[in-house]
């Protein structure tokens, strides 16, 4: 009898990976940028045509990488987090007590 071993992935939230690099929301990212892409070239001028391909493969390749600070984002998604950030968030700060037991807003 034999029997099949399914591999589950460790967290539901886990990407797939096409190959080493590699992985299927890249592939769907770099496909539907393309497509937008593809689209718009026939409203820029023909003389500006290779610059407009360019920018957007720059644009492919900037929406892919990630980032040094946080390696499981994507580029994309860290700007995404940075510009909708809530600004009216407060975090404590605790101030160091000083010798005489006082608090440091103290005089």
């Amino acid at each position: 009898m034999v029997l099949l071993q399914y591999k589950i992935p460790s967290e539901i939230g886990s990407e797939l990976k096409i190959n080493r690099l590699f992985y299927l929301t890249d592939l769907l990212v770099v496909l539907i940028l393309g497509g937008i892409g593809f689209t718009f070239r026939y409203v820029v001028h023909s003389s500006l045509v290779w610059w407009y391909a360019i920018f957007w493969i720059l644009l492919m390749v900037a929406w892919l990488i990630r980032p040094k600070t946080n390696p499981k984002l994507r580029m994309a998604k860290a700007l995404f987090l940075a510009v909708t950030r809530d600004r009216m968030t407060y975090c404590a700060i605790d101030k160091k007590e000083r010798e005489d037991g006082r608090n440091g807003d103290q005089i």
